[in-house]
């Protein structure tokens, strides 16, 4: 059975797998996904092997991912507000947001 870690080193061990089509605007795809029951801030990881086989380049900086469609490049960029749905984790919302760039002298 296949065990997922996850990012504070805890190991969890996947449901099953379910194939989805996937449309991330104009960019249509199938995708494989391991389904693991934990409590997270986000949906879903969109490993490597994703972002090679459709040429995806991620920026976690910049909060975007770009590719390739017919030759142009499109641009996919982060939720601003991802707090706003039904399923609002208050403890990832209390720390998400744009940094403080004030500086105080002592």
């Amino acid at each position: 059975m296949l065990t997922i870690q996850g990012f504070n080193q805890l190991g969890k061990k996947f449901m099953g797998t379910i194939a989805l089509q996937m449309e991330i605007r104009d960019l249509y795809l199938d995708a494989l996904f391991h389904v693991i029951d934990a409590d997270t801030s986000y949906n879903v990881l969109l490993g490597r092997p994703w972002l090679h086989t459709y040429t995806v380049v991620p920026s976690t900086l910049h909060q975007c991912f770009k590719y390739l469609v017919d030759g142009e490049v499109k641009n996919v960029s982060a939720d601003m507000d991802p707090f706003m749905g039904v399923e609002v984790n208050y403890s990832d919302a209390k720390f998400y947001g744009a940094p403080s760039l004030s500086f105080t002298q002592p």
